[in-house]
């Protein structure tokens, strides 16, 4: 059978035909940077004249939307999302209008973003706190498992599902200071005691929160 616009699922050259495919859509938009990754697209518009700042964003709109039609692309709407990052003293917000095919593109004030979680103060506040569910489940999970696996497979479990979580994107949220990054300390603390067998302090109250 012909396939003149699409590649078969499950092929192995189907994410690098893709990526070939919408290579050239930053040489297609002014006035925005693109971050792109796989599938994802991220358009980042700034300026400090408000008004400056709805033509831009317009015009860009206006350029994606010519390029997802002469390549045959669909955009759902209704999964994209704006952030307008501001100041945290911002006291009167002036958010411009994105329109998409028709539909409005509501705000939010908190996105994921290649697995880091941004809020629109640039705060980390958000990203700690799921980080730190995400590593009390891998402690609970650690210290469940010890008694019935070898020290060489608990050392791999943590280094796999542990230290992965918590080093992925330190270099942004390691700097949040305070309160955020201590608490991350402690869990690592006590699920390498948990390890080691040193100071069994390791409630499951604390790493079932």
């Amino acid at each position: 059978m012909e396939i003149n616009q699409r590649v078969p699922q499950g092929r192995v050259l189907g994410p690098l035909l893709f990526l070939l495919y919408i290579n050239d859509i930053p040489v297609n938009i002014h006035d925005a940077n693109l971050v792109m990754f796989a599938d994802d697209i991220n358009v980042l518009i700034s300026d400090s004249d408000e008004r400056l700042l709805q033509t831009k964003i317009d015009s860009v709109v206006a350029e994606l939307k010519t390029w997802f039609n002469s390549n045959d692309f669909v955009i759902n709407a209704g999964r994209t999302g704006v952030i307008l990052c501001h100041n945290r003293q911002t006291h009167v917000l002036v958010k411009p209008l994105v329109t998409f095919n028709n539909m409005n593109v509501d705000y939010t004030a908190e996105i994921k973003f290649l697995g880091i979680q941004i809020t629109d103060t640039l705060k980390w506040h958000s990203h700690v706190q799921l980080l730190a569910g995400k590593l009390c489940k891998v402690a609970f999970m650690i210290k469940s498992l010890k008694e019935v696996l070898n020290p060489n497979l608990i050392q791999n479990i943590y280094f796999k599902k542990f230290h992965s979580l918590l080093w992925f994107g330190i270099l942004f949220w390691g700097g949040a200071g305070g309160e955020l990054t201590t608490r991350i300390l402690r869990i690592q603390k006590l699920v390498i005691r948990s390890i080691v067998g040193v100071g069994s302090s390791l409630t499951d109250s604390y790493l079932k929160n």
